[in-house]
């Protein structure tokens, strides 16, 4: 995160978006993977809290990778300025990841598992780490997440009225880990992930809509691996 405040020194209102980032992608690749390959059977629509998490737990084995494209739209709570932007990403275990954002290209995380790059155009820099978002706590809630309520208190929001095809979850860190919540909306039967918000430690609010989800889909290694364009500065940390 750190490292990241390097390129929004000149437009801080992106800065919420941007720090946020190893957190959104650290819940894309845990959650997405939790994607069942097929509808899961149940003999009842789950309920509780409890219910809710155990049937996401219980399909979190059952994917390897996915491709899905996205909507992000981040509001700074200082400026009120709201930002939407169209983007990408593409994940396999263990921990690979592709996610870019803007059309052509505006910022990328991608990671092969132990080198993580952090792209920016506007900033005409990649930051390269060894890390995958340790600083935020990302690798240890990826790491833990098939089992959710270790690292959260969990409050599922009651059936809206009319009814609707979603289960939503409020996740709240029971230590620091770079947010103060996340809000899971996941359809019912399959527990894919519909969308996720994710609230800072600044009170900044970024929500990512899912589409185009495609799961257990054959992804090249090539797409894990990131070339830096040319002008572009390569910051080793």
């Amino acid at each position: 995160l750190r490292t990241m405040s390097i390129w929004t020194t000149r437009r801080p209102h992106r800065e919420v978006s941007l720090r946020v980032w190893p957190v959104i992608v650290g819940l894309a690749l845990g959650l997405a993977l939790a994607v069942p390959q097929r509808s899961v059977a149940s003999p009842t629509d789950p309920q509780t809290v409890e219910e809710v998490v155990g049937a996401v737990q219980g399909t979190y084995k059952g994917v390897n990778t996915l491709r899905a494209e996205f909507t992000q739209t981040a509001k700074n709570p200082l400026t009120g300025i709201e930002e939407k932007v169209k983007g990408r990403i593409a994940l396999a275990r263990p921990r690979k990841m592709r996610l870019e954002m803007g059309l052509p290209v505006k910022e990328a995380v991608v990671t092969d598992g132990n080198l993580q790059y952090l792209y920016s155009a506007e900033s005409k820099q990649v930051i390269v780490q060894k890390d995958l978002g340790t600083a935020s706590g990302v690798t240890e809630l990826i790491e833990n997440l098939s089992n959710l309520t270790t690292m959260f208190d969990a409050v599922l929001a009651p059936p809206a009225t009319p009814a609707k095809p979603f289960h939503v979850v409020t996740l709240k860190p029971k230590k620091a880990i770079g947010f103060k919540s996340l809000e899971l909306t996941l359809t019912k039967q399959k527990y894919q992930l519909h969308e996720l918000v994710v609230v800072d430690q600044a009170d900044g609010v970024t929500r990512m809509n899912f589409t185009m989800v495609r799961t257990n889909v054959e992804i090249p290694d090539v797409e894990f691996t990131f070339k830096a364009p040319a002008g572009v500065t390569v910051v080793n940390m």
